[in-house]
């Protein structure tokens, strides 16, 4: 454990050195500036409302993304942290916990190495720790989906209904944090409750009703509060149809923007609906439905586009450019994100390398590759922006903990089999 706390305080210093020195003061926008004034506004009393909003004079409802990393940061500010400098090192203190929590995960399939590998690997990855200085809700989902694997596994090691319970409090508290973690339950609760192979079938439907139950419990209260706060239907966030339309538009099914989104495409859609104004009824609904029209009359696409999309997340397909996106786009420090760039190879082949090696062992690959599996649907299905890869970037660098201890193993075997060796002693 004392190699796992020297761990957390690298991840400490990585991350305190990187706000300091090249974001401190940073002035955001977008998503940013949302979640920093939202946390804001929240502290104040003013509820979930829209900041863009409250600078024109208005307070407008809003749920544009789920709570949970905006409650966070409102837990500092209630604390006098209101800064967009304090909310950064609030959200660092965020990466140092996903480290620990790695480092138990790569404990568990690997032993102790594996679990100090893991720390360090995601104490020094820039694909983590960029997300610490960038004010996104991607540093919450980071942790949360560590936690979820983290209990994935003591499901698994002791099959009990109140560990599936457990689990699906887990993936209920994760779609807080982002939408798309919602498919956790099908492609991580589910596969692991019907594999509980010991137990009768009434059993596994039984519990997995109740683990469902709890993901249920744990969104119901926003869900409530969205019902009572506006005209028409919204649920987890207004998202997705603004989502649909910017993924599903001319300049992203060709051209120099394939398999990305376009943000222009909702104002083309709004202006001629005069829907422009921010929180126009309706706004939501008029989005989905021209961005599933253009799918349906550009099917013959979809399979280049979709390709497009898994090409950029995995660093295949117009990486550079990828990059220049993520500085326009997302705010990232262009020395960042040419550091992600650089080492994302070495981490996919690193985390298909371990799940290899723990698929030889028997060990169970699922907790850690169904947050991946996240990814590549919710990328198929939208677009190809870098932060979608942080549902995998944990799983990722535990499965290249693993393989590296691996190969470090077998390499101390062949030395000690190799004719040099024995003519050395």
């Amino acid at each position: 454990m004392i190699a796992v706390g020297l761990a957390a305080v690298l991840a400490a210093v990585v991350r305190l050195v990187y706000i300091w020195f090249d974001r401190r003061d940073f002035v955001f926008g977008g998503d940013a500036y949302y979640y920093h004034q939202g946390a804001n506004l929240l502290a104040d009393g003013e509820g979930f409302i829209h900041p863009f909003g409250w600078l024109e004079g208005k307070s407008v409802e809003s749920a544009d993304h789920p709570p949970l990393y905006i409650v966070y940061l409102a837990g500092w500010s209630l604390m006098g942290v209101r800064t967009t400098t304090g909310h950064m090192v609030a959200s660092a203190l965020i990466g140092v916990a996903s480290v620990v929590v790695a480092a138990l995960v790569g404990r568990r399939v690997g032993g102790e190495r594996v679990g100090v590998v893991a720390a360090v690997l995601l104490a020094l990855a820039p694909n983590v720790w960029r997300y610490d200085g960038m004010l996104m809700s991607e540093t919450m989902v980071i942790l949360v989906v560590l936690v979820t694997v983290f209990l994935a596994y003591r499901f698994w090691d002791r099959r009990t209904p109140g560990r599936l319970v457990v689990l699906g409090v887990a993936v209920g508290v994760a779609t807080l944090a982002r939408s798309e973690l919602l498919l956790l339950g099908p492609l991580l609760v589910l596969p692991l409750a019907l594999l509980t192979k010991e137990r009768s079938w009434g059993w596994r439907i039984g519990w997995l009703a109740a683990s469902a139950g709890a993901v249920v419990a744990v969104l119901t209260p926003w869900l409530v509060l969205n019902q009572t706060r506006f005209d028409e239907p919204v649920y987890l966030s207004q998202n997705l149809g603004g989502t649909i339309t910017v993924s599903y538009c001319d300049t992203v099914f060709e051209g120099p923007l394939l398999g990305y989104w376009d943000f222009n495409c909702g104002p083309r859609v709004l202006a001629p609906l005069g829907l422009l104004e921010l929180g126009s009824p309706g706004v939501d609904a008029a989005m989905r439905e021209a961005g599933l029209e253009f799918a349906s009359e550009n099917l013959d696409r979809l399979p280049v586009v979709v390709a497009a999309r898994l090409g950029r997340i995995v660093g295949v397909f117009r990486p550079q450019q990828q990059r220049d996106l993520d500085v326009f786009m997302e705010s990232t420090t262009r020395t960042v994100a040419t550091a992600g760039m650089i080492t994302l190879p070495f981490s996919i082949v690193g985390a298909v390398a371990g799940a290899v090696v723990l698929r030889r062992r028997r060990v169970p690959v699922i907790p850690l590759l169904a947050p991946i599996a996240c990814v590549v649907v919710t990328v198929a299905l939208f677009y190809a922006a870098t932060r979608f890869r942080a549902t995998a970037e944990g799983p990722i660098y535990v499965l290249s903990a693993v393989a590296l201890v691996a190969l470090w193993d077998q390499g101390r075997r062949w030395l000690r089999r190799s004719p040099a060796a024995h003519d050395g002693g």
